[in-house]
């Protein structure tokens, strides 16, 4: 009895440590199932919407291997828990910052065809073509995102689609200001009638027209960029060249608390700044 009295509560321990263990196996295992499936899908859509035909899973193991490459070498460099946390953040949030990078330099590349598609697509309509003919044409003579995105709005068509459906869902997959004006000329010459031809070729010269006063405006704007970059880099530049000359004399700022608060706030006030300088250098047109 007494053996039983003293045997009990390490019984207990190790009954309700299992129990433990294997609730938080399972709920684990859900949650990296959850992850995983909300990872692969959103990266086989977003890529998709690029024309980016990967494989999303061999995409997410390469991911995990990045993380559980970087993270423990980080950990084994600086020994530094808010290091690994700060890159760990950072790696969460590159692969979103990735694909709008990607996203933001194809819809730059499609703009800067749209002029020259819409002369094409002018010239041909003067020639007598329809309007879906001439598109046709101007797609085998094109490559790139332009070529991509109509190939598929001449799909569209061929399956039964209306064309008023599918110029929306061309203007919607592209997200430009530019491609939403020939959108619209499209569909008031369709409606109320007019010479679409003509009106592309005018569009076409508007919209070089603005593209020259983009280029002109980042021209004369370069220099407040690049100050506005460099202003923002010389703090942390700084720091890490004196981490890597005098080790000791930053010791302290990385491995006390107080020195992380000064690191907090020089982040803060950082990005404030450089928030306002881009505010400052940025003109729309």
């Amino acid at each position: 009895m007494v053996m039983f009295e003293k045997i009990l509560p390490s019984l207990l321990s190790f009954v309700s440590i299992s129990l433990l263990v294997f609730i938080a196996i399972v709920q684990g295992r859900k949650l990296w199932v959850l992850f995983e499936s909300e990872f692969t899908r959103n990266a086989d859509h977003q890529l998709s919407r690029l024309f980016v035909f990967a494989d999303p899973s061999k995409i997410f193991w390469g991911y995990i291997a990045i993380l559980l490459t970087l993270l423990p070498l980080t950990w084994m460099l600086t020994e530094s828990v808010v290091l690994v946390l700060m890159l760990a953040g950072a790696l969460i949030w590159a692969p979103r910052l990735l694909i709008k990078i990607l996203s933001q330099r194809r819809k730059l590349t499609l703009d800067q065809q749209l002029p020259d598609v819409l002369d094409q697509i002018a010239g041909s309509m003067v020639a007598g073509s329809t309007f879906v003919n001439a598109v046709q044409h101007m797609v085998d003579e094109n490559s790139g995102p332009v070529e991509q995105e109509f190939t598929l709005f001449l799909r569209e068509l061929r399956v039964g689609s209306r064309l008023e459906e599918a110029l929306d869902n061309l203007g919607e997959r592209v997200g430009s200001e530019d491609m939403d004006l020939v959108v619209g000329a499209v569909l008031i010459a369709r409606d109320v009638g007019g010479n679409l031809a003509e009106t592309f070729s005018r569009l076409s010269g508007t919209l070089r027209r603005k593209q020259d006063m983009e280029k002109k405006i980042k021209a004369l704007t370069a220099q407040g960029v690049l100050q506005g970059w460099v202003v923002c880099a010389l703090p942390f530049a700084m720091l890490l060249l004196l981490t890597l000359i005098e080790p000791e004399a930053v010791h302290a700022f990385w491995n006390s608390l107080l020195g992380w608060i000064f690191f907090a706030i020089v982040l803060i006030l950082e990005l404030l700044g450089g928030a306002f300088i881009r505010n400052i250098v940025r003109i729309d047109v």
